[in-house]
């Protein structure tokens, strides 16, 4: 599914899967052009915000790692930020609905990746050792139950709303043959030509992400 957040840029309504031609992206006056200063503005610190960076913080702070299960873990975050650079690299905003990549297997391939990392730090930042350890993983059981019972079908209302909008009935199409979440092993075969783009990656800010979860790791591992 592509993401439909803040975004001055205004596509023309009910366009198709994306089969044709693409316009240059980012749009001129897209968000994505955006300086830092401007796009940090324009995000809301929600209550649900500040307790994800709570959370965050608490998790590096009390972080009792064990090798195994650490080295585990490294991996599991490893891929979840791979599958995120992939996404990125297909995702053009609020221009067409994207089916290409890893939006042939899963309509949320950006949410997939990011609960991929959150399990995999969990699992860095505790052991089966401890009381420390064990609350860690606790903690970690709990928030992706938060996840994926509160956050998501509010995500999926919300956006699925505007791309309904947005795209009309080529939302339903790709949501006939893709999964919501879980990847359906063979990709689905839209006819659409639309290449992984380096460009795309830089244009949707990705590249700070990998950066974090390293430093994450990092912090984790010293722990």
């Amino acid at each position: 599914m592509t993401h439909a957040k803040r975004d001055t840029s205004r596509p023309s309504p009910r366009r198709s899967a994306g089969k044709g031609t693409h316009r240059i992206y980012p749009d001129e006056n897209s968000m994505q052009n955006a300086d830092l200063i401007t796009r940090l503005r324009a995000r809301r610190l929600t209550p649900r915000v500040l307790l994800a960076y709570v959370a965050a913080v608490g998790l590096l702070l009390f972080a009792a790692p064990w090798p195994p299960t650490f080295a585990l873990g490294s991996v599991i975050v490893g891929l979840g930020l791979l599958l995120r650079i992939w996404t990125f690299g297909h995702l053009r905003k609020n221009q067409n609905v994207i089916t290409t990549g890893p939006y042939a297997h899963t309509r949320n391939p950006a949410y997939v990746g990011s609960a991929l990392v959150m399990t995999g730090l969990f699992i860095a930042a505790g052991n089966p050792y401890d009381y420390q350890g064990l609350a860690i993983w606790m903690a970690g059981i709990a928030g992706l139950y938060v996840f994926f019972r509160h956050y998501m079908p509010r995500k999926y209302r919300r956006e699925y709303g505007k791309l309904r909008e947005l795209f009309g009935p080529a939302v339903d199409e790709h949501a006939a043959h893709v999964p919501n979440f879980f990847p359906r092993l063979t990709p689905w075969r839209s006819g659409d030509t639309q290449r992984f783009s380096w460009a795309c990656v830089r244009a949707n800010h990705e590249l700070i992400w990998p950066v974090a979860g390293i430093v994450a790791l990092i912090i984790i591992g010293l722990g």
